[in-house]
């Protein structure tokens, strides 16, 4: 099921985090579509929840060296 969230990232602090970010996220299966926002500390996440957990995104988040805290929505 596909599901589009929005998720406050932190430790984002310039244009290398939200590459940083982006890469750690595009690296899991299942997310179709990114939008990593450095000005609201936030990404935007469409992702096939059969296929992706939030907690998986924040590992790979948490190994890059940023946190995802509960989606906003």
């Amino acid at each position: 099921m596909k599901v589009a969230q929005h998720f406050p990232i932190e430790g984002m602090t310039c244009g290398n985090c939200v590459r940083h970010v982006e890469q750690a996220l595009k690296s899991l299966s299942g997310i179709s579509q990114l939008e990593v926002n450095l000005e609201k500390h936030e990404a935007l996440v469409e992702y096939d929840s059969t296929l992706l957990t939030r907690e998986a995104m924040a590992s790979a988040l948490k190994d890059a060296g940023y946190t995802m805290g509960e989606p906003v929505d």
